[in-house]
């Protein structure tokens, strides 16, 4: 009978160790994982992006979809700051809205109503005022970053 107990103790163990793809600090959800800025450090949409590179090898928040988009509104009405970055910009073509990590024109938005083709706002937010709604801003504004890696981007030795 212990025999059994710890095998399946073993096993659980293990189970539990696969399961954890995501490095320390880092929230997985469906084959990713995101790590949310620190709330106090703002930073421009470039050194945002840079800081997503140096924490874990990722790059801004890319939401694919209106099931990952309402994850992360529920992850941040848990969070202070009213504004955070997206991994997404029209900097080359306005109007033209491309995510930062793969240059792909988007396919899913949620911008607040008639905030999305402002001259000279290039980058995106997640913004309380709207219920975290995404709104155009200055890519040079100051807001905390979300990151996220692709789980089959994971390097191994980083799991938490």
């Amino acid at each position: 009978m212990q025999l059994v107990l710890i095998i399946a103790l073993i096993i659980g163990i293990a189970d539990a160790n696969t399961l954890s793809v995501c490095p320390n600090g880092w929230i997985a959800y469906e084959g990713s994982c995101y790590l949310f800025g620190h709330e106090d450090i703002p930073m421009t949409f470039t050194a945002a992006e840079q800081y997503c590179r140096q924490h874990g090898g990722g790059h801004l928040i890319h939401v694919e979809n209106v099931q990952e988009n309402a994850f992360i509104k529920d992850q941040l009405r848990e969070r202070k700051p009213i504004h955070w970055w997206l991994g997404i910009t029209d900097e080359e073509t306005e109007g033209i809205w491309k995510w930062f990590d793969d240059d792909s024109v988007a396919t899913y938005t949620d911008f607040q109503p008639d905030d999305h083709d402002t001259l000279d706002q290039d980058c995106l937010i997640f913004t309380s005022v709207y219920d975290f709604r995404w709104a155009d801003v200055q890519c040079s504004y100051k807001f905390p970053p979300i990151c996220e890696i692709r789980s089959e981007h994971i390097e191994p030795g980083v799991v938490g």
